[in-house]
């Protein structure tokens, strides 16, 4: 954020609505009200820069809870998984001594790899999104960094066109250059 747009933020009058309109007071009682009136006008009192620096610092603790609690999620889909399989298995050993089904029927070792290979699987899943939230917040910080106005925000260049242009106008300042002291003489 620029110096000049932090010098004008001081400057700005802020109209203070209270909560005497009867749809948004209807229900609430006098003591919310004025806890309201209260949080409001100390927000009014802090900086600009400091309530951004809170907004951006309270929204990377989100992002961090939100990873937190998407890992913890996927552990439990894990366990949840193997104890389906260990359930499976102690009725498949059940079934086996009670002779009601052949041992050899089903390849443990096979399972196992399987079981491995969707964890790893899992694991690239959680990292791609990750990258993926990097990038996105990469991306936001370049629109912000891009958005934020300079004191010569008015001024606008010619993308392509600007050596050209200089080029023009020392031309023409030659020109004048040569006319003038041609006509001096």
């Amino acid at each position: 954020m620029s110096s000049f747009a932090d010098e004008m933020a001081g400057d700005v009058l802020v109209k203070d609505i209270t909560l005497n309109l009867p749809q948004i007071g209807v229900g609430l009682p006098e003591s919310l009200m004025a806890q309201n009136a209260r949080a409001r006008q100390a927000i009014s009192r802090v900086s600009r820069e400091e309530l951004e620096d809170r907004l951006l610092q309270l929204h990377e603790e989100n992002l961090l809870h939100k990873q937190h609690t998407q890992k913890q999620e996927d552990k439990i889909k894990r366990m949840a998984t193997k104890l389906v399989h260990l359930v499976k298995d102690c009725w498949r050993v059940e079934q086996v001594f009670s002779g009601v089904v052949h041992p050899g029927g089903w390849d443990m070792e096979l399972e196992d790899m399987m079981e491995e290979l969707q964890e790893k699987v899992q694991e690239l899943q959680m990292q791609n999104e990750a990258l993926k939230q990097c990038l996105l917040a990469a991306k936001q910080q370049l629109q912000t960094q891009s958005k934020q106005t300079t004191p010569y925000c008015y001024v606008q260049l010619l993308n392509g066109n600007v050596s050209s242009a200089f080029s023009d106008t020392r031309a023409e300042i030659r020109n004048l250059y040569v006319r003038f002291s041609s006509a001096t003489l």
